[in-house]
């Protein structure tokens, strides 16, 4: 699966809170937008998406899914970044 063909995102962005610093990945604590826990790249930011029926989400992600995925970088280039996130 190459991660240049990351799928649109459904649920649009609310917003996205950086990790500082970013953290190691272990457990629990995993990227979940990426590939279903096969990354293991370092977490930089919480985003939050809005599901249909109004509830919000909280995703963890590495950088590679936040410079590389169309949302994101369009969320980013509209509204930069929300306030750090605790990790």
């Amino acid at each position: 699966m190459s991660h240049s063909a990351a799928r649109e995102m459904r649920s649009p962005i609310l917003s996205i809170h950086p990790y500082i610093p970013a953290f190691e990945q272990h457990g629990t604590v995993i990227c979940s937008m990426a590939t279903s826990g096969e990354c293991d790249k370092k977490l930089v930011a919480e985003v939050r998406t809005e599901f249909r029926d109004g509830s919000v989400h909280h995703w963890r992600v590495c950088g590679e899914w936040l410079t590389t995925h169309p949302s994101a970088i369009a969320h980013i280039e509209a509204n930069g970044f929300q306030e750090p996130a605790a990790s």
